[in-house]
C-alpha cells in the first residue's frame, strides 16, 4: 500500500514539475523572453487558453499567440515539427501570413509579428499586405473547389501570387 502511495505521488509531483515548465518551454520554441511576454493563447501546452482568429470570411488558430507587456506588441506563433534547412515551405509562408493578418484585424494593431518556429531554429515572418489581400481574395474558390473536388484554377499558389522583394529574405525551396 505504501508503494502504490509513493508511486501515485511521485507521479502527481512530475505532472506538477513538468505542468509549471510547460510555460516556458514555449516561450524557448519561439525565442520570446519570458519576462517581456504574455502567453494570450497556445495549444501546444496545458493551461493555456485557445483563441481562433477570423476575419474576412477566414479563420485559423495559431500554435500561439504572444502579448509584449511594454510594446502591446502581439507575436502569433506556429510550430513546424521539422528543421529549418535554410528555407520555408511556402503553405508555411501562406499560414503564418494568415494568421498575421487575422491578428493585426482581431487586435485592431499593425505591431504583430509572424515567427514560424522549427525544432532548431525560429525565424521573424514580415507581414506583405499585397499576399495577404491575394489570399483573402481566394477564400471564395475554396467551397466550390471542395465540392467540385478539383481546384477551380490548377496553377499552384506561387504561380498567383507574387511575394514583394523586400519579403525575400525568406528563401523557399526550389
Amino acid at each position: 500500500m505504501i508503494t502504490i502511495f509513493a508511486i501515485l505521488a511521485i507521479a502527481a509531483l512530475l505532472y506538477l514539475v513538468l505542468k509549471a515548465k510547460a510555460p516556458n518551454d514555449i516561450y524557448r520554441q519561439f525565442a520570446l523572453p519570458a519576462s517581456q511576454w504574455k502567453i494570450v493563447s497556445s495549444d501546444l501546452g496545458k493551461g493555456h487558453p485557445r483563441k481562433r482568429l477570423g476575419a474576412f470570411g477566414v479563420g485559423g488558430e495559431p500554435d500561439a499567440i504572444f502579448r509584449n507587456a511594454r510594446s502591446a506588441q502581439i507575436a502569433v506563433g506556429e510550430f513546424k515539427n521539422r528543421s529549418y534547412k535554410g528555407y520555408v515551405r511556402r503553405r508555411e509562408y501562406y499560414q503564418i501570413l494568415l494568421y498575421i493578418g487575422l491578428a493585426r484585424e482581431t487586435y485592431n494593431s499593425t505591431n504583430v509579428v509572424g515567427l514560424l518556429s522549427f525544432r532548431d531554429e525560429c525565424i521573424q515572418v514580415p507581414f506583405d499586405e499585397g499576399v495577404f489581400r491575394a489570399l483573402i481574395a481566394l477564400r471564395s474558390e475554396v467551397p466550390i473547389s471542395l465540392k467540385n473536388k478539383r481546384p477551380i484554377d490548377p496553377r499552384p499558389l506561387h504561380k498567383r501570387v507574387t511575394v514583394a522583394p523586400g519579403n525575400r529574405k525568406i528563401r523557399f525551396p526550389t
